[in-house]
């Protein structure tokens, strides 16, 4: 079975019939996390886990292989694919795994020892389930034996022969990172995948979402192993599992964001975004610095960028970042814009220095678990008198658009309070606020609010789109629109609001 999405695995590494983690090799004091490994895997199950990891280390350290096979036999017969290693020495040791249902077999220690192996085990079962373990000390130099023994070859080399016997993916596994939970060493991943030509499956280190997210958008990366970060609940797993969904449906529903964009209404909307940035942005102003933090294709940003603006675009969705390159280079901007593949929560990590005037966070918000951490970042890397641009859905518009878009007076009434709508574009659930919560939690953070603007304030609620096109009708629409967007009340009724917060 091929993976053909960003894959998170939940580690299950059994010793003497329970789950434990080492910590940078340290293989002589094992910390015990679980006594039951199947109630340990169906625990991941049901946090939404598709795939996990087991390792049999009794096999690994060379000791009885058959020890802990009940257990693993267990669970292969869960709901949940696996990918198991740990003590492959044979062919009878991948048809026994394949027998009882295993998905994908690991070969590590035999890969060196007998790379005949390898090639007759993805002879009979196809490199989709057959895949290299290279678990490699912070010189690259391959251990083998449960890292008791070096392998005398490096990654890359080891890498390089087993491409050329049909490997096509491999986990790269830090040792001198692994169970530290301080982070992956990306770079030798991606080194690894680029001359070798592998997709790598990033293990050791991973200790936080953030440690995840750096690890989406990086070509050969195709998923991370996640063990002690899981298990400490410095990671929570259904959460890292939405984050990549989430990304997932941003790029697989790319076309149709695209064909929403060049919708009358949608148009509209970014002209309105553009002049009220506008009025925040002297017109003499020498060229700014301006972060787009969840920019999709960059449609806010060109608008910037053709002002003389220097500009980061920052999103999850390479798609996204490509098809802005795109847009940017036919407009003449591409010299004004810099695409970045990175999750917000990773942005400290390229900018760890305040020194953007502004920052723009337009739709981003709705799609966030955690509202605070993201804020937090935003305001982090934004310069002391630098403002913050932030757009979203108004919770306030919800019984609006039941009544008067979907005439259902009923679940205009049962809106009154909600706080969760779904999004056709994306195909997911998305989070609403109100501006004036908003505008009190980044008060608290050191801001003042400079203004609250509402977008489609009367736009979404009159008239047919029929109407709308109607160049007459549509011109008295926009004048009303303009009027309408820095107005009292009728701000807190649009479709969306925008803040403008300035950090003092």
């Amino acid at each position: 079975m091929s993976i053909s999405k960003f894959t998170i695995f939940p580690a299950i590494h059994i010793r003497n019939g329970e789950v434990v983690r080492f910590t940078k090799g340290d293989i002589d004091h094992p910390i015990i996390f679980h006594t039951d490994p199947v109630a340990c895997a169906q625990q991941w199950i049901d946090q939404g886990a598709i795939w996990l990891q087991v390792i049999n280390l009794d096999a690994a350290f060379d000791e009885d292989a058959t020890n802990n096979w009940s257990l693993i036999k267990k669970m292969a017969d869960l709901d949940v694919n696996i990918q198991f290693g740990g003590g492959i020495r044979s062919m009878d040791d991948v048809h026994w795994a394949m027998k009882i249902g295993i998905k994908r077999v690991i070969i590590g220690t035999a890969a060196i020892e007998e790379p005949q192996l390898m090639v007759d085990a993805i002879v009979a079962y196809g490199s989709d389930s057959i895949i290299l373990g290279i678990d490699a000390d912070e010189a690259g130099e391959v251990k083998i034996h449960g890292w008791k023994a070096g392998g005398s070859v490096q990654a890359t080399s080891l890498a390089i022969q087993m491409r050329h016997f049909g490997v096509t993916t491999a986990i790269l596994t830090s040792i001198h990172l692994d169970g530290s939970m301080t982070g992956v060493d990306l770079d030798a991943s991606i080194a690894l995948s680029q001359v070798s030509g592998l997709n790598i499956i990033v293990g050791g280190g991973i200790g936080s979402l953030a440690d995840v997210s750096d690890c989406y958008n990086n070509a050969g990366i195709t998923g991370v192993i996640v063990g002690k970060a899981l298990y400490t609940g410095n990671l929570e797993l259904k959460k890292a599992l939405r984050t990549s969904s989430k990304r997932d449906s941003f790029e697989s529903n790319l076309n149709q964001w695209k064909q929403e964009q060049n919708t009358t209404w949608a148009k509209f909307s970014y002209e309105l975004v553009e002049n009220n940035l506008k009025k925040h942005i002297p017109v003499d102003s020498p060229p700014l610095r301006i972060l787009d933090a969840g920019g999709g294709n960059g449609v806010d940003s060109l608008a910037l960028a053709r002002m003389n603006h220097q500009i980061d675009l920052v999103d999850t969705s390479q798609q996204m970042l490509d098809d802005a390159n795109v847009t940017a280079a036919l407009s003449g901007a591409s010299g004004r814009i810099q695409t970045h593949a990175l999750d917000i929560l990773s942005l400290g990590k390229k900018f760890p220095e305040p020194d953007f005037d502004i920052v723009l966070c337009h739709n981003v918000i709705q799609f966030v678990d955690d509202l605070e951490p993201v804020l937090d970042m935003m305001l982090k890397i934004l310069r002391p008198g630098g403002f913050l641009s932030l757009i979203t859905a108004n919770q306030y518009s919800f019984a609006y658009q039941a009544a008067f878009l979907e005439s259902d007076l009923d679940k205009a009434y049962d809106s009154l309070d909600q706080t969760i709508q779904y999004s056709p574009t994306f195909k997911m659930e998305m989070q609403a606020f109100r501006a004036n919560e908003l505008s009190v939690m980044l008060k608290e953070k050191g801001c003042e609010i400079e203004n609250h603007y509402g977008i489609r304030c009367m736009y979404n609620y009159w008239g047919t789109n029929e109407e709308k096109n109607d160049v007459e009708v549509n011109e008295k629409l926009r004048k009303l629109e303009f009027e309408l967007s820095n107005r009292e009340p009728y701000k807190h009724t649009a479709r969306l609001f925008q803040l403008i917060a300035r950090k003092q």
